[in-house]
């Protein structure tokens, strides 16, 4: 009866509240799940980069449609020339001269048969204006193919963001799961140490006040050291489950991308309320082939190389435009408003098989992109399968540690009241109170993977 009373006084003594952590806390807005999320989209600035990565795509694509409209380029300057061109040339006047040879040999003269002339033409100063007009008609589908593929870079950049969201998304989960995994296992450690610091002191005084008789051992040094061992070994995991809910509130910080030094408080949701869904691997499956980011982005890009194929062997084809130019007030010759307008055909002929390797890159990235897309739709299967296996697992597991912890709880009672009563000795309590701790644990860090599974199958289906 003497250790009974004993053993209640010393409960009181060493009970610890469930919710000092909370209280901690209380001035911080308590977050769920959902307000992280969206705390989170808003926060993290790859969100805005990716956004970034949008407009310049939207610019890519003005860029693209640029090409239909003509180039004008205005020219304005003043060139110094050394001098006139001059220009040498003979006059042929032996025509002229022989009907005159008579007439000029009675005269005594000779008139050669050629007169060399020298004429200076153009500018030493020259001001001019000049406008250079360039207007495609007809390129054979090069500005077509040029549009498609920036509006496909712009759906892969789009996609690009969205995948950036979704895992962000999915990081803030596994944050939020890892908080709420490491405070219940704080709070777990805190009741354990408060528990076997009774178990503590009870065979302790029974240490100080033991007189066995001739038949009895009583309680020994030995006793006393093993429950102060045990009772150091929880203490001394109670003080890493502190450090592993700093460690995860930092984590959680950093997700949501507030600063370190902002506080911090989680809703006192616990992980075993948190719904264990079940998903069909079938179902998942047509999800990811519908809805996968990485997946549609590889499709897109198996157009992009597609059209790029197609504008490579457009090379071979002419273009045709326009080309003019304007030259005033008048151009170094003299000639005022001089103006041309004309329509060209270019044609290639030859460039050193450029033409041909460009083909050859687009179909060699096409064929890659194929192929790398078939080899990412039999992972992510692979994936999928490998999920619903862990997921059945730890749904047994789970089921397991539960019904291994309702028989903890009553080995636990069972053996505190024997203690209480004189009936068993510590150690069977003792051997308990770890059974149902370590049972604990591992029920709690089952909890904890089945969501992040979860989350991981919702991530790579695009069910978010």
């Amino acid at each position: 009866m003497k250790r009974f009373l004993i053993f209640l006084i010393i409960l009181g003594m060493s009970w610890r509240s469930p919710s000092a952590f909370s209280q901690e806390k209380a001035a911080v807005p308590a977050l769920t799940l959902e307000e992280c999320i969206q705390l989170a989209l808003r926060n993290r600035p790859e969100i805005e980069m990716a956004s970034l990565d949008v407009f310049n795509a939207e610019q890519q694509i003005q860029e693209a449609n640029s090409y239909y409209y003509p180039r004008l380029n205005f020219t304005t300057g003043y060139t110094r020339f050394r001098g006139p061109t001059e220009f040498k040339t003979d006059v042929d006047i032996s025509g002229i001269k022989k009907p005159l040879e008579p007439l000029l040999s009675q005269a005594g003269l000779d008139i050669p048969s050629v007169i060399p002339q020298q004429v200076e033409v153009g500018k030493t100063n020259w001001y001019f204006l000049q406008l250079d007009l360039n207007q495609p008609i007809y390129t054979f589908g090069r500005i077509q193919e040029g549009i498609e593929q920036a509006r496909l870079g712009r759906s892969i950049t789009l996609h690009q963001k969205e995948k950036k969201g979704r895992e962000i998304i999915f990081e803030v989960k596994k944050g939020y799961y890892q908080f709420l995994l490491a405070r219940e296992v704080h709070q777990l450690m805190k009741e354990a140490e408060a528990r076997i610091n009774v178990v503590a002191r009870m065979v302790k005084i029974g240490y100080e006040t033991s007189l066995p008789g001739k038949e009895e051992k009583g309680t020994t040094r030995l006793d006393y050291l093993k429950v102060k061992s045990f009772h150091s070994d929880v203490k001394a995991r109670q003080s890493e489950s502190s450090k592993n809910l700093k460690l995860a509130e930092l984590g959680l910080k950093i997700a949501i991308g507030v600063t370190t030094d902002e506080g911090l408080n989680v809703v006192e949701t616990r992980l075993e309320s948190m719904p264990m869904t079940q998903l069909n691997s079938g179902q998942v499956k047509e999800k990811v082939l519908e809805k996968n980011i990485d997946l549609k982005s590889l499709d897109l890009g198996v157009q992009l190389f597609d059209s790029r194929r197609r504008a490579a062997r457009k090379e071979y084809l002419p273009k045709i435009g326009l080309q003019g130019q304007y030259v005033g007030p008048e151009d170094r010759l003299g000639m005022n408003h001089f103006w041309y307008l004309g329509v060209g055909i270019t044609m290639p002929l030859f460039d050193g098989f450029l033409t041909k390797a460009k083909i050859g890159q687009a179909e060699v990235q096409f064929q890659k992109t194929k192929g790398q897309k078939l080899m990412l739709e039999k992972a992510l299967s692979i994936q999928i399968d490998h999920l619903h296996t862990t997921l059945v697992e730890l749904r047994e597991r789970i089921e397991i540690l539960q019904t291994g912890i309702r028989e903890a709880q009553e080995r636990t009672q069972l053996a505190a009241d024997g203690y209480a009563s004189g009936i068993t000795e510590y150690d069977e309590l003792l051997l308990a109170q770890k059974t149902e701790l370590e049972m604990k644990a591992a029920y709690l860090q089952g909890l904890y993977l089945y969501q992040v599974a979860i989350s991981e199958m919702e991530f790579i289906s695009g069910d978010v």
